[in-house]
């Protein structure tokens, strides 16, 4: 590649740049500023996501290509690119107070999270696998150390050391399953890969080593163990930003490399996602009305609305005329809701004691009225209830599913919704009806006023759903005229 090629091609991924140079900048001058200037360090992390934000959202009007035809910029891409963007703006907002005084490294844990973000938004753009992978283990190696990050816990340290164990064989398992997909075509390059499955057999195995590694980290039965351990020892903050950005990423590689393959496996990989599908939702939803802790609670719901997700992903899979602007769409409504899920319980909690199991949460009413009012919003949203942008999430997804006779798959699917109500209303049961056992926390001004905007916005949207489907429906039309079959 000649020197004016690097050049556009590096300018074409300018948004990726912006947050890993500020990355390096907040990195290089933390230890020289000390906290006299840690402010503004603050700043430029969330001035990064912002200028980020806006350069990714002129990606919407047009299509290019970089580094030799590696990434591809394109609607699909910063449609992804803005849910990541949106949940590490919201992330450092709130990691501004909730963690404040319990690291001594907050400066560090920005960097991190804008070197995440900015390897999911390399993996959104890619079209080769080697690269793919790249920005994948970026985002990995980032997350790994945020699951752990407040050393002086156990519970964080634990995370961390099972999060890195567990997620490097999943890696392993994906890079082999690459190795396997190169070897039956001669090519990394997705479109070239589908094009031609010359060894049927080595493709067939290096599809699923990558399944593995992409079910892994969507938290799909049967690979969702590591899911209530991980979220329920990770800072708060760390696991809203994991169960939101990530789960994004994962889906983000089961539409660009799977929905391609159909062609290729017929209706064998079609039956599968409905069977994952409806085990996800059947053993979250189960498993998540058991739980005493709050956390714990929203990592089984984590799982569920993996399940819902799949639910539209099985329905593009068997047609891929019906779109997959509606999984894209309840990654979108889950972003919201889930932040603000998350958020609530790290603007609840005290110094050194986290507002993270049910008895914490008693009373919430009484000591922080707002808060336990947007808690209601959020847990209304997660459960489908209208008028929020969680209920037509769903609905476009089990639609979806209707739209190509997969019904009985639609049925479970809204089943399971019913009986998720049962705990996420318990949330509230004991927030509103219950006394305070916990105490007043701090105040803490910008957290409320993120919470106050992930709260409107989720009933906004779900009032005019429509003002966002269109942009997913657009990156939607986008992808589907890539796929070379």
């Amino acid at each position: 590649m000649n020197t004016q090629l690097l050049f556009e091609s590096t300018l074409a991924i300018l948004p990726e740049c912006v947050l890993i140079l500020a990355g390096l900048l907040i990195l290089i001058c933390a230890p020289v500023l000390k906290k006299r200037w840690a402010g503004s360090l603050f700043l430029l992390a969330v001035s990064a996501t912002l200028f980020s934000f806006v350069l990714n959202f002129s990606r919407f009007s047009g299509e290019s290509s970089a580094f030799s035809g590696a990434l591809v910029i394109d609607s699909f891409s910063a449609y992804f690119n803005s849910l990541f963007l949106m949940a590490a703006f919201v992330t450092i907002l709130f990691s501004k107070d909730h963690l404040e005084k319990r690291s001594q490294w907050l400066e560090e844990f920005y960097t991190l999270v804008l070197f995440c973000t900015s390897g999911m938004m390399i993996l959104a753009s890619s079209v080769e696998l080697m690269t793919l992978f790249v920005g994948f283990e970026i985002m990995s190696i980032a997350v790994y150390i945020l699951s752990g990050f407040r050393v002086r816990s156990a519970n964080s340290t634990e995370s961390g050391i099972k999060y890195l164990i567990l997620g490097g064989f999943s890696s392993a398992v994906l890079l082999f399953g690459i190795a396997l997909l190169y070897g039956a075509t001669g090519s990394t390059f997705i479109e070239e890969i589908l094009r031609n499955p010359a060894n049927l057999s080595m493709y067939v195995c290096g599809a699923t080593f990558v399944a593995i590694g992409v079910i892994f980290k969507i938290g799909a039965v049967p690979l969702h163990q590591w899911v209530p351990d991980i979220y329920d020892g990770a800072p708060i903050t760390v696991t809203g930003y994991m169960s939101v950005a990530v789960k994004a990423a994962a889906f983000l590689l089961v539409l660009r490399i799977f929905v391609d393959s159909a062609m290729v496996f017929e209706n064998y990989m079609t039956m599968a996602v409905q069977i994952v599908a409806v085990l996800t939702m059947v053993i979250g939803n189960i498993a998540a009305i058991y739980q005493k802790n709050v956390k714990k609670m929203l990592a089984y719901s984590s799982i569920a609305h993996a399940g819902f997700a799949l639910v539209g992903v099985a329905a593009v899979l068997s047609d891929a005329s019906v779109g997959s602007g509606n999984v894209l769409y309840y990654l979108f409504a889950y972003t919201f809701m889930n932040l603000g899920a998350f958020g609530i319980l790290a603007y609840a909690s005290r110094e050194g004691d986290d507002c993270d199991t049910f008895e914490k949460i008693s009373g919430l009413w009484r000591r922080k009225p707002a808060a336990a009012f947007a808690l209601g919003i959020f847990m209304f949203s997660l459960a489908g209830i209208p008028p929020t942008i969680g209920f037509f999430g769903k609905y476009r997804v089990f639609l979806a599913a209707v739209e190509v006779n997969m019904t009985p798959l639609a049925l479970i699917g809204i089943i399971t919704s019913v009986i998720s109500a049962y705990y996420y209303l318990k949330v509230l049961v004991c927030a509103f009806m219950r006394d305070d056992s916990y105490g007043a926390s701090d105040s803490k001004l910008l957290s409320g006023t993120v919470i106050a905007v992930l709260a409107t916005a989720t009933v906004f949207f779900g009032i005019f759903p429509l003002l966002s489907w269109d942009l997913a429906a657009q990156a939607s039309n986008v992808f589907l005229t890539t796929i070379p079959f």
